[in-house]
């Protein structure tokens, strides 16, 4: 596993999530609503690239990284239905998907779970997806 796997698989997902027209056109911003900082003042709905974890997955003639990478939805529409659109679209595009990731070759991106929550301003919806993502050097 490369000390920078995990920037790497990062690089990959945004890549992905930001040309998926399919995902960018339900956000307020376009691709400029897939974040991994939000600056004050962000437009809902927007997704952010959050907290990731990595694990050597290393055999006798490979050394992959199998990483957990979380994925945050957050909406201001009433009700869940805006956040359970815009998590069917990460689904969609990121879920058994093939895309580049930067010095490394995608094995495996998949689904682990996901989980809706209204905040506790009681007005923001907040999904977390959590996906594993298994690569190799390339």
């Amino acid at each position: 596993m490369s000390a920078d796997s995990g920037w790497d698989v990062q690089t990959g997902v945004f890549s992905r999530l930001t040309g998926t027209s399919a995902l960018t056109t339900l956000l307020s911003n376009g691709a400029n609503s897939v974040l991994d900082h939000v600056p004050a003042g962000t437009a809902f709905p927007y997704i952010v690239i959050g907290e990731a974890s990595a694990r050597p997955m290393d055999s006798q003639r490979v050394s992959g990284s199998d990483v957990t990478l979380t994925v945050h939805t957050y909406s201001r529409g009433v009700g869940m239905q805006e956040a359970k659109r815009i998590m069917s679209a990460l689904y969609d595009a990121l879920h058994h998907a093939s895309f580049a990731i930067p010095n490394q070759v995608l094995v495996l991106c998949q689904l682990l779970d996901s989980q809706t929550v209204l905040e506790n301003d009681g007005l923001t919806r907040h999904g977390i997806q959590r996906f594993q993502i298994i690569t190799e050097p390339a």
